[in-house]
């Protein structure tokens, strides 16, 4: 068995000698090691068997997924300047959340979810803010506070680069049924983060105890550029 020490960043998975239409899986993502337990063997196994001809996989743009009953799927990705695969997690199930989406969009439904895993922040609470107050001050807290700011901001124009890359023909009066549902269930997820973000600036600076709900729910509306989306109650 060979153990991979996790590293940042891509690491060399060359040696395994996996391959796919004809070209090798080079490197793969430290997450996906990590998933292996850092057991490089396994995870040559596991992608031979992923990618196999008469598996369950399919192609997505220039990517090829695996599809699976799980929480999240395995990738393979051209490299840039070499014809080469990279080898790394799509966060989300193509059985899943990823049901919902038509084969023709898949491939702005994946740039989005990639923009979104970049970006989104952890729910920040109180105690980080007075972590980081004793680690660097009020500095730090401020740093910490922009940081999800702007991820939060990213993660939203994300969202809507998506709706309007969805965009319905003119003479549609809605957009289609899959885009709603999923631009709702990622507004849930956007306005918590939001959400746990204003309670802990609110508790650190005016030690706020008042109630606040783990999942917001509510007749909450969110403008876009070519959409506006409202959450009705469940």
């Amino acid at each position: 068995m060979t153990k991979q020490h996790l590293l940042e960043g891509p690491l060399d998975i060359t040696a395994l000698n996996v391959s796919f239409a004809g070209l090798l899986v080079t490197s793969a993502s430290a997450e996906l090691v990590h998933g292996f337990g850092g057991d490089l063997e396994e995870l040559g196994d596991a992608l031979r068997e992923y990618f196999a001809d008469g598996a369950s996989w399919c192609r997505i743009g220039h990517t090829v997924h695996t599809v699976t009953d799980g929480d999240a799927e395995v990738r393979l990705a051209p490299q840039p300047d070499v014809p080469t695969w990279h080898a790394d997690y799509f966060p989300v199930s193509w059985k899943g959340d990823g049901a919902l989406v038509p084969p023709e969009y898949r491939p702005q439904y994946v740039t989005y979810i990639d923009r979104r895993h970049a970006a989104r922040p952890s729910c920040l609470e109180v105690e980080d803010l007075r972590a980081a107050a004793a680690t660097d001050g009020a500095k730090g807290v401020d740093q910490l506070v922009h940081r999800h700011q702007a991820q939060l901001t990213k993660w939203y124009a994300a969202l809507d680069d998506l709706l309007r890359s969805t965009e319905p023909a003119e003479d549609a009066e809605h957009f289609p049924d899959w885009v709603g549902k999923v631009a709702k269930s990622e507004l849930v997820d956007w306005h918590r983060s939001r959400e746990y973000l204003t309670s802990a600036v609110l508790a650190y600076h005016h030690g706020d105890t008042t109630p606040r709900p783990d999942t917001v729910l509510g007749n909450l509306s969110f403008l876009f550029s070519t959409a506006e989306v409202e959450l009705m109650p469940f």
